[in-house]
């Protein structure tokens, strides 16, 4: 593989990474790793798929395993001390409420059923159509829109239930329900 085609593929599995996790940092991890194991499992490649479904669905075993491991899979931690670092001005703001949004639904995604939550990621975030999903996860067709069709219903009703979601008039744009 040429070294920019490489490039472009690894911003492509960083940007699918960071919109899987909602955090940059952990998403530059998730990268690393899926590349570490897809250089190991290089021979496995048969063609069945594009090689950017193939490394999406590294990301998703790779990011999958990371959640297994934390103590808690209940919230993705956001906190960062360098936060008060940051001058507040619109651009810094929206940016911060992207990454609080985007780790409240990422802690909602991972606690989809895994088959649901791979479908959905390389379905939606991955650009895979259900042939390459089905190649993959040893799926039918058939069963990759059904679990894609579930998993969508389910993030729906988890977000609808526990986040307030509000686009452009609250400060917070997605913040716990207060029960």
């Amino acid at each position: 593989m040429r070294d920019a085609s490489l490039e472009e593929e690894r911003m492509n599995l960083r940007r699918f990474a960071v919109r899987l996790t909602g955090d940059g940092s952990l998403a530059d991890d998730i990268v690393q790793e899926t590349l570490l194991r897809a250089h190991r499992a290089q021979s496995s490649f048969r063609g069945q798929a594009k090689l950017r479904t193939w490394l999406a669905a590294i990301a998703v075993n790779v990011c999958n395993d990371h959640f297994r491991r934390q103590a808690s899979r209940r919230e993705v931690a956001i906190d960062d001390p360098s936060v008060a670092e940051i001058p507040c001005d619109a651009d810094a703001e929206h940016a911060l409420l992207e990454k609080e949004m985007g780790a409240c639904i990422a802690s909602h995604l991972m606690k989809l059923p895994e088959r649901q939550r791979q479908v959905l990621a390389l379905h939606d975030m991955g650009d895979a159509d259900h042939a390459e999903i089905a190649s993959i996860l040893g799926l039918s067709e058939e069963n990759s829109r059904v679990l894609l069709h579930r998993a969508r219903i389910t993030l729906r009703a988890r977000l609808r239930q526990n986040c307030q979601l509000a686009f452009g008039r609250d400060a917070i744009p997605c913040t716990p329900v207060e029960s």
